[in-house]
């Protein structure tokens, strides 16, 4: 009775999958939610202030933080569907284009540096925060080892490429 055991790149990549999926949902609901700043008076997001004792809501100034946000989602994204496309699809390559596959570690790694980025530059606007600047923080934490995990990945399959190319070559030398 043989078992059939999967491979750790499927299993690897199913969690960069996971990882990647509930940071681009945690972005959208940072994104889309207006509960960046809450205070007595006041409710603030990323497009919207909203004053609370006459009610009434204005369009936000704050471009920089909701613009990085923006970029960081879609690098997010990007890493997301080349992850698809390189480890579940297993779209081989040949060893010239081989950095191509490369992206998705590019991609979720600048995409967690945009979210950052955002964060911070937010974080230098206001002293108190509400849920929605958290849910970015912990999106950011998901993106980050995402691209842990795809670079060790990508690590592992160039090794094996070339582990099996340098064995190749010995077998085919005969002294």
């Amino acid at each position: 009775m043989a078992s059939i055991r999967p491979k750790i790149t499927v299993i690897l990549a199913y969690i960069i999958m996971g990882l990647t999926l509930s940071a681009i949902a945690l972005v959208v609901l940072s994104i889309g939610t207006n509960h960046w700043i809450h205070t007595i008076q006041m409710r603030a997001g990323l497009w919207k202030l909203c004053h609370l004792q006459p009610i009434a809501c204005f369009h936000s100034i704050l471009c920089t933080p909701a613009a990085l946000s923006l970029i960081g989602l879609f690098l997010i994204v990007i890493g997301l569907i080349v992850t698809i496309i390189f480890y579940i699809v297993e779209w081989n390559v040949s060893s010239s284009v081989r950095p191509i596959s490369l992206i998705s570690v590019f991609s979720l790694g600048f995409g967690t540096f945009f979210l950052v980025i955002s964060f911070v530059t937010f974080s230098h606007i206001a002293a108190q925060f509400c849920y929605s600047y958290y849910l970015l923080i912990v999106a950011h934490l998901f993106s980050m080892t995402a691209a842990i995990v795809a670079s060790y990945l990508e690590g592992r399959r160039n090794a094996l490429v070339s582990a099996s190319i340098t064995v190749s070559r010995l077998a085919v030398r005969r002294p």
